[in-house]
């Protein structure tokens, strides 16, 4: 008997293969829907699924000392950093000699974030690493790997050669712990200069790449928690860096944040001239302004005291609460700071103190309440009043750059909201509250 085809004769048949077809269908649908990761964010050309969210929520969002945040404010949080990235990415972001290294660097940066916040929920917020190591059982003597590591140098010199990476320098789990288990973790440059160390910092370079892949294994816990998808963290990585791009294009930080170029206007020379005689007043010589400052322990109070004091609190009870120490107390009283060249005072920044050539500076810039400033121990928090200059004829030539280059700030400032926007318009973010999952860390 030959079956060179088959003949479907009756139209019951016929209905009951399209039934079961469809309700293939459907199945198959409704398993691709189950086990694909619902988004909780999609936006134009990308989205933030559901193991993501959560992951970014207990990385940057859970740290019990600091404000609770909704998941509304959450996204708000990434929408603005996607909005960040495509604006860097049309700037040329990745084509930058210096994207990757920095990208590198915030990836390593997250990762230990994770791994800090898995202890800090497991252990408690004073855990130390010691704990660490003996909870994932991580048992290494960093001066007994060194030797071991030094001996195989000089026998592959000699061209006895044990590949390095290779050798035994501790146990994880009570398995042997290899060099190269941790090589992976390190750049080809700092792997190099780890091989050409000398023994004592060496010790140093290898007590920081153990604690590395402590991170590394912790994170790969949270990792399991919570399923984020790879390439969306890689993203996360990619705005974060945009972060720094884009606050060094429109002017926000200056190059050291992200070794890259302001970006630059053109404006008519009416223009510019004009601008020259709204600002000139700032050009003249700070003769004296009364000044009233503390320092803080660290940058989160001094962000809290500056807002504060902008917002009309009293600097002086707010020293008495915060200063690291009493003499920074008895600086919140207001008193007289004298210009360079001012009764006798010295003309040039060398010659006066840190302190006060911040001050200044910020007087000579009318910042009545300039931004924290970090100083070698402790957050500066100042306030300024009665600014008076010196009174001097000055004319455009001399001042063209400067005035050139606060105008083009100033543009700049106005111009990033409208940027930002317009990519909000243009990438159509969607919100799905629903598909986000319980916060449960074990």
């Amino acid at each position: 008997m030959r079956f060179s085809s088959l003949t479907i004769r009756t139209p019951g048949m016929i209905i009951t293969i399209t039934v079961f077809v469809f309700i293939l269908i459907i199945i198959g649908y409704g398993c691709w829907n189950y086990l694909s990761p619902n988004p909780v964010i999609s936006y134009k050309d990308g989205q933030i699924s559901q193991g993501t969210f959560s992951y970014l929520r207990f990385v940057f969002y859970s740290d019990p000392s600091k404000k609770n945040y909704s998941n509304e404010q959450i996204y708000n949080d990434c929408k603005q950093n996607i909005v960040v990235g495509h604006l860097a990415d049309d700037l040329g972001l990745k084509e930058d000699p210096y994207y990757y290294r920095y990208l590198a660097l915030t990836h390593k940066a997250r990762i230990q974030r994770a791994a800090v916040c898995w202890l800090k929920k497991n252990i408690g917020p004073d855990f130390n690493l010691e704990q660490a190591f003996d909870i994932f059982k991580i048992n290494s003597d960093p001066k007994q790997a060194t030797k071991i590591i030094q001996s195989c140098i000089k026998r592959a010199a000699h061209r006895f050669r044990l590949d390095c990476p290779e050798i035994i320098v501790g146990k994880v789990k009570n398995q042997e712990l290899k060099l190269s288990m941790i090589k992976p973790l390190l750049s080809k440059k700092e792997w190099q200069q780890f091989l050409s160390l000398l023994p004592s910092p060496m010790i140093d370079a290898y007590k920081s790449y153990l604690t590395r892949f402590l991170y590394h294994i912790i994170h790969q816990k949270v990792v399991e928690k919570f399923s984020p998808i790879q390439e969306e963290l890689t993203c996360i990585d990619h705005y974060q860096v945009a972060k720094q791009y884009i606050s060094v294009k429109y002017g926000m930080s200056h190059d050291g944040i992200y070794p890259t170029q302001r970006l630059t206007l053109d404006f008519p020379k009416t223009v510019l001239f004009n601008h020259f005689f709204a600002i000139k007043h700032r050009f003249l010589p700070v003769e004296t302004v009364h000044v009233q400052y503390t320092v803080l322990e660290n940058m989160d109070i001094a962000k809290k005291v500056h807002e504060e004091i902008q917002d009309g609190g009293d600097i002086i009870n707010l020293a008495k609460k915060y200063a690291i120490n009493k003499h920074f107390i008895k600086t919140a009283y207001p008193q007289k700071l004298f210009g360079y060249g001012v009764n006798g005072t010295p003309t040039h920044p060398a010659q006066r103190a840190i302190i006060d050539n911040f001050l200044l500076d910020a007087a000579q810039n009318n910042q009545l309440f300039p931004p924290p400033h970090p100083l070698d121990k402790g957050i500066l928090v100042a306030c300024l009043s009665q600014l008076k200059r010196k009174s001097l004829s000055i004319q455009y030539p001399e001042y063209q750059f400067a005035v050139k280059r606060d105008l083009t700030l100033k543009t700049l400032k106005s111009k990033l909201p409208i940027d930002i926007e317009d990519t909000i318009e243009l990438l159509s973010f969607q919100f799905f509250e629903k598909n986000i999952h319980d916060l449960n860390v074990e």
